[in-house]
């Protein structure tokens, strides 16, 4: 190994994590977890962020793929084998990662965990992408598709969403506040790449981007730390790849007015969402907006429910709510809205209202108590869940490269003060900074 394990203390856990940076250049995480559940869980630094307009949608079209047999396993047997062990198996894309994980039992002596630990290996490292479940090229506007293989999975999923009125505003509201950045495009990405991309081509990005020091597998459960880190090292045997750094982008221009796009289609209540671009790599200042949307807008006393929905006389809101998103190289926060159709417009002047009250009269001492207890509660929460504390970690190690935004978050979140979280309001949610998207019944103009 490059380096030894280094042994790291976590908020909550009763014993020190270990971490290792194989000589590959892999690192492993293993958090030591009393229980008779393992979670099994490998993030790849590689999303739509990579990507470009000719392959947007490859990393969550390979995602799909990864799942489609081995030289030693073909298509199905994966989840067959793990499934009958009692694992539940995932995986997801953003737009930063591409993260693949298993829960399931220990198994006697960790029978069942080494079992997933191969296959899970295997599928990372050996993928056939075969050529009949990729599935042959088409054209997307024809509805008669012969041979509906993965090819054909994905355009149908990028087709609902566009039946979708929460997906097409999300995608309105993402295209105004990125306009530059490589976050302007989807995950998802667009049916014509998906339609046409080749076996050569994924087989290809998937050489690039999936080398082992762009790789990060956490391990959480009773295990003992130096063995799992040899397990690990054993299964995953890479070859020569090396990613040696992911590419830094230029920062978003900085918006100068607020941006607006309206919406029309076959709905029956209108959509309000508002977004503000948030914080380039501060944790301070990702807590402190964490803390602001929860008082904006998390749960029934937020201010929007109360305010806008229970003392707001013939409030046209169906829903209110308020979140901040985190990717690589900043936050998203997201406001929205469900009203009544004829209320579109008035339900808008209410939640500017709101946001130009947010910085003009901040959360108060007993908001801010509120809102970082519960931010404390949720996070010892996570810390009693193998999944929810992994994927914890998996995000400070893409966002990061290492654990310390895990580690300094409760410090972090107990240094804030009220000033603290005006200042961040005042920083990313003028009215300037604000894009604003609308949906309403009716035919697109």
């Amino acid at each position: 190994m490059k380096e030894g394990i280094r042994e790291v203390v976590l908020p909550y856990l009763a014993r020190p994590a270990g971490v290792a940076t194989l000589d590959s250049g892999h690192t492993v995480v293993v958090i030591p977890k009393p229980g008779d559940v393992v979670h099994l869980h490998t993030v790849v630094r590689v999303g739509s962020a990579l990507e470009d307009d000719e392959t947007n949608g490859i990393s969550h079209f390979l995602e799909h793929l990864m799942f489609k047999g081995t030289p030693r396993y073909p298509a199905g047997d994966f989840d067959r084998i793990l499934e009958g062990m009692g694992a539940r198996i995932n995986a997801s894309t953003s737009k930063d990662w591409t993260q693949y994980y298993a829960t399931l039992p220990k198994g006697e002596e960790g029978r069942f965990y080494r079992r997933a630990l191969e296959l899970h290996a295997d599928m990372l490292l050996n993928p056939l992408l075969p050529e009949n479940e990729i599935g042959p090229p088409f054209d997307p506007a024809n509805p008669e598709v012969e041979q509906k293989r993965e090819r054909h999975v994905v355009i149908e999923e990028i087709k609902m969403g566009k039946d979708n009125p929460w997906r097409r505003c999300l995608q309105a509201l993402n295209s105004l506040m990125y306009r530059h950045h490589p976050y302007k495009r989807e995950v998802i990405g667009t049916e014509e790449v998906i339609a046409r991309v080749s076996r050569e081509t994924l087989m290809g990005y998937y050489r690039r981007w999936y080398a082992p020091d762009n790789m990060v597998t956490i391990v959480a459960g009773d295990l003992e730390i130096e063995p799992t880190v040899e397990e690990v090292r054993q299964e995953f045997q890479f070859g020569d790849q090396r990613v040696g750094g992911l590419p830094v982008f230029p920062p978003e221009p900085e918006q100068t007015e607020m941006r607006v796009e309206e919406l029309y289609g076959d709905v029956q209540t209108g959509y309000v969402l508002a977004g503000f671009r948030g914080a380039q790599d501060s944790l301070e200042e990702t807590i402190a907006l964490d803390i602001a949307m929860i008082v904006l807008g998390e749960g029934k006393s937020s201010r929007l429910h109360q305010r806008l929905i229970e003392t707001l006389a013939d409030s046209p809101f169906f829903d209110l709510g308020a979140a901040q998103w985190e990717y690589r190289d900043e936050t998203s926060l997201v406001t929205y809205g469900v009203c009544r159709a004829d209320s579109v417009p008035r339900s808008v002047d209410l939640l500017k209202e709101q946001l130009a009250c947010l910085a003009s009269d901040p959360p108060s001492v007993s908001e801010f108590e509120k809102a970082r207890t519960r931010l404390e509660a949720r996070f010892a929460a996570e810390a009693e869940r193998a999944m929810a504390l992994t994927l914890r970690v998996a995000d400070s190690m893409v966002r990061r490269g290492d654990l310390s935004a895990y580690i300094d978050y409760l410090p972090t979140l107990q240094s804030l003060t009220p000033a603290d979280v005006s200042a961040a309001i005042q920083r990313y949610m003028q009215a300037d900074r604000l894009c604003l998207v609308t949906m309403s019944p009716g035919s697109d103009r």
